[in-house]
C-alpha cells in the first residue's frame, strides 16, 4: 500500500466520528441515486404495460426520465456540497501535517492523493452499502405505491392498471455506482487540490485557513450591548471562520427550500383536487353529451347538420327511474348552447362592466346557455324565484376570477326583459321572455357547474344536447350497476360519432384521485426526507468538528476567567446566528420555489396563491432546534476536558 493511502487510512481511523458522518452521507446519497434510477426504470415498465404502443407513451417516458434527471442532479449537487465540506474540514484539520510532509519532500500531488484516497476508501465501503439501501428503499417504495394505488386500479378497470415492479437491473446499478463514485471523488478532489497549494510554512503555522483583515471582525456596539462579551466573541468567531459554517448554512437552506416547496405543492395539489372534483356532492354521476356533426358535399357546401338531442321528458324519465333506487337523491340538469344574444341588447351590472373593461372584452355577441332541470328541482327553483311553474328564470349568478380572488356576482340587470336570441346553427330568431331571476346562494352548485356562459336561462322545456345527473345514493357501487342496466337503453343510439354517455362512480373516482395524490406526496416527502438527512449529516458533522477543533481556544478563554456557562452562551449565540443566516436565505428561496410550482399548477386550474406559513414556521422551529441541540451536545463533550492539556495540545484536540 502506498504511503499516501496509509496516511489516509490512519486519518479515517483517528477521526472516527467524522468518518462515520461522512460515510453516512455517501451511503444516503448513493441510496437515493439508486432508488431514483430504479423508480424511473420501474415507472417506464409500468407505463409500457399500461399504455402498450400508444403514441402518448413516449411523452410519459420523457416526463419520467426528465424528473429522474432533475432529481439525480439535485442529489449530486447536495452530495458534492456535503461530502466536499467533510473533506475540506478533514484537510483543514491536517494543515500542520501537510506542512511537515511538504518540508520533508512530499509533492503537491502526494498531498492531494492523501485526501483523495480517503474518498476512495470511503466509497469502497459506502457505495456497496448505499446500493443495498437504495434497492431496499425501492422495494419498500414500490410496495407502498402499489398498495396506495389499489383504489385507482379498481376505478380504472382491467384495461388500464398501473402496477409498479421492483427492477434489479445491472444498468441501473452501474449508473448508480458510476454517479456516486464520481460525486465522491469530485467532492474529495476539490478540497484536496486547495490543500496541496498551501505553502509548507503557512501549513505548519496553521494560518492558511483563516485570512481576514482586522476590520472584518469588528462587532457593533449593539451586539455587545444586547448579548454581552460572549455575543461579541460569537459574532467574531463566525466572521473569522465563516467557511466552516458556509456549508452548514447551504445545507440548511437547501433543506428549507425543498420542504417549503413540497409542503406548498401538497397544499396546492389538494386545492386543485377539491376545485376539480368537490364542487358537486355526489357519489355517482351519469352524463351524456352530443356534439354537432356536419356533412359536406363534393363542392364543400354543408349538406347535412346533425345534433343528437333528447327531450325534457326523456331526461325526466331517466331521473324518475334513478329515484326508484333506495334512498337515492338525484339532481338532473342539462340544456344546450345553440343561441347567442347581441351585446347591445343587454344591460350589464356595474361590476360586470368593470370586469369586462379590466379584461378588455371586445365580443359583440354573448353565448346563451339554456338550461332545464328535473321537475322536482324546477318546482323548488321556481318557488325560490317567486314565479309560477312554466316560467323562464334568469340564472343571474356566475363565479369567476377578479383581482386574484374567486368572486360570485350578477352579470345582468334584471327587469323582466325579453332576450332576442339567434340560433347560430340555422340563424333562427327566438324571443325568450324572462319572468324571474335567481342570484347568489339560491343558485345550486350543479347549475353553476353546468353553466357555460354569462347569460344563463332556466326554462321548463328544451332540446337537450348535454345533461348530467348528480346522485347521492349511499351505495355508489350498487347504484352504478343499477343505473347501467337501463341508462343507455333510454338514450338515443350512442353509436353516432360525437355522442358520448356514461356512468361514473364518483366515490371510487374520489378515492382513486386521493390515492394518487397520497402516492405522489409520500414519494415527494420521502425524497425530501432522505435529502434532508444527507444535509443534516453535514450540519451535525460541521458543528461538532468545529467545536472539537476549537477546544484549545475554549480552554484559553476558560483560563482567563470565562465560565462554562459563558462558554455555552457564546456557542448558543453562534448557533442562533447561523440559524438566522440560513433562514434569511432559505425562507425567501422556498417561497419563490413554491410560487413557481403554483404557476405550473395554474396551467390547469386557478386558485389564489397562499404563503405556506405553516411550513415556514416548522422550518424556523426545526432549524433552531437542530443547530442548538447539535451545539449543546458538542459542548457537553468538552466539560470533562482538562484545561491545561487542551492548551498544550497543538492541534486543539
Amino acid at each position: 500500500m502506498k504511503l499516501t493511502a496509509k496516511l489516509a487510512y490512519s486519518q479515517l481511523k483517528t477521526n472516527k466520528r467524522r468518518t462515520i458522518w461522512t460515510l453516512l452521507g455517501i451511503i444516503l446519497s448513493t441510496a437515493m441515486i439508486t432508488a431514483v434510477i430504479g423508480f424511473a426504470a420501474s415507472s417506464e415498465l409500468a407505463v409500457t404495460e399500461m399504455l402498450g404502443d400508444m403514441y402518448i407513451r413516449d411523452e410519459y417516458y420523457k416526463t419520467i426520465y426528465g424528473m429522474g434527471g432533475v432529481l439525480s442532479f439535485i442529489i449530486v449537487a447536495v452530495s458534492v456540497i456535503v461530502v466536499s465540506n467533510a473533506f475540506r474540514v478533514s484537510a483543514g484539520e491536517r494543515l500542520t501535517q501537510f506542512g511537515i510532509l511538504k518540508s520533508v519532500g512530499a509533492t503537491k500531488k502526494q498531498i492531494a492523493q492523501t485526501v483523495v484516497y480517503e474518498g476512495v476508501l470511503l466509497t469502497a465501503i459506502g457505495i456497496p452499502i448505499g446500493i443495498v439501501v437504495g434497492l431496499l428503499v425501492q422495494f419498500i417504495g414500490v410496495n407502498i405505491a402499489n398498495h396506495m394505488l389499489v383504489s385507482l386500479n379498481v376505478f380504472q378497470g382491467d384495461d388500464s392498471v398501473l402496477i409498479f415492479k421492483v427492477l434489479f437491473t445491472w444498468q441501473a446499478i452501474f449508473i448508480s455506482v458510476g454517479v456516486s463514485f464520481v460525486t465522491v471523488l469530485l467532492s474529495a478532489w476539490l478540497p484536496a487540490r486547495k490543500a496541496a497549494k498551501i505553502a509548507a510554512v503557512d501549513a505548519i503555522r496553521g494560518v492558511s485557513e483563516i485570512k481576514i483583515k482586522a476590520n472584518q471582525v469588528r462587532s457593533s456596539r449593539l451586539v455587545r450591548k444586547l448579548f454581552g462579551f460572549e455575543g461579541e466573541l460569537a459574532l467574531k468567531s463566525l466572521k473569522r471562520s465563516r467557511r466552516n459554517f458556509r456549508a452548514t448554512v447551504v445545507s440548511l437552506t437547501i433543506s428549507m427550500v425543498l420542504y417549503i416547496a413540497a409542503s406548498s405543492f401538497g397544499t396546492q395539489l389538494f386545492q386543485m383536487t377539491n376545485l376539480v372534483f368537490a364542487l358537486v356532492e355526489a357519489d355517482v354521476v351519469a352524463s351524456f353529451h352530443s356534439s354537432r356533426q356536419v356533412t359536406y358535399d363534393d363542392d364543400g357546401e354543408i349538406s347535412e347538420m346533425i345534433h343528437i338531442a333528447i327531450s325534457t321528458e326523456d331526461a325526466e324519465s331517466i331521473t324518475e327511474k334513478m329515484r326508484e333506487f333506495h334512498d337515492a337523491s338525484v339532481f338532473g340538469v342539462g340544456g344546450n348552447d345553440c343561441y347567442n344574444v347581441s351585446r347591445e341588447t343587454l344591460q350589464f351590472t356595474q361590476f360586470f362592466n368593470e370586469y369586462m373593461s379590466k379584461n378588455e372584452w371586445l365580443v359583440e355577441n354573448f353565448p346563451v346557455t339554456i338550461l332545464t332541470v328535473d321537475a322536482e328541482k324546477y318546482a323548488e327553483l321556481a318557488r325560490r324565484a317567486g314565479v309560477p311553474l312554466g316560467s323562464n328564470i334568469l340564472i343571474n349568478h356566475v363565479r369567476t376570477q377578479s383581482d386574484g380572488n374567486w368572486v360570485g356576482f350578477a352579470p345582468l340587470e334584471f327587469s323582466g326583459q325579453t332576450l332576442q336570441m339567434q340560433n347560430y346553427y340555422d340563424d333562427e330568431i327566438v324571443n325568450l321572455p324572462l319572468h324571474g331571476e335567481l342570484r347568489g346562494l339560491d343558485v345550486p352548485n350543479e347549475i353553476i357547474l353546468t353553466s357555460r356562459s354569462y347569460v344563463v336561462v332556466l326554462v321548463p322545456e328544451a332540446d337537450i344536447h348535454f345533461y348530467f345527473w348528480a346522485v347521492q345514493s349511499g351505495d355508489p357501487h350498487n347504484f352504478a350497476e343499477y343505473a347501467r342496466s337501463f341508462f343507455h337503453d333510454m338514450l338515443p343510439p350512442n353509436d353516432v360519432i360525437g355522442f358520448h354517455a356514461g356512468i361514473s362512480d364518483q366515490a371510487a373516482q374520489d378515492n382513486a384521485m386521493r390515492s394518487l395524490f397520497n402516492t405522489i406526496m409520500i414519494a415527494l416527502y420521502g425524497f425530501i426526507g432522505m435529502l434532508t438527512l444527507i444535509a443534516l449529516t453535514n450540519v451535525v458533522s460541521t458543528i461538532s468538528t468545529n467545536v472539537r477543533s476549537r477546544s484549545r481556544e475554549f480552554a484559553i478563554l476558560q483560563s482567563v476567567g470565562m465560565t462554562h456557562s459563558g462558554l455555552r452562551n457564546m456557542l448558543n449565540l453562534e448557533s442562533i446566528l447561523c440559524s438566522v443566516k440560513s433562514l434569511i436565505y432559505g425562507i425567501p428561496l422556498g417561497v419563490v420555489a413554491s410560487h413557481l410550482m403554483y404557476q405550473f399548477i395554474m396551467e390547469s386550474v386557478w386558485f389564489p396563491y397562499k404563503l405556506p406559513w405553516l411550513a415556514i414556521i416548522q422550518c424556523v422551529a426545526a432549524v433552531f432546534a437542530i443547530t442548538w441541540l447539535t451545539m449543546r451536545f458538542s459542548v457537553s463533550r468538552l466539560r470533562d476536558k482538562n484545561i491545561v492539556e487542551s492548551i498544550r495540545s497543538e492541534a486543539g484536540r
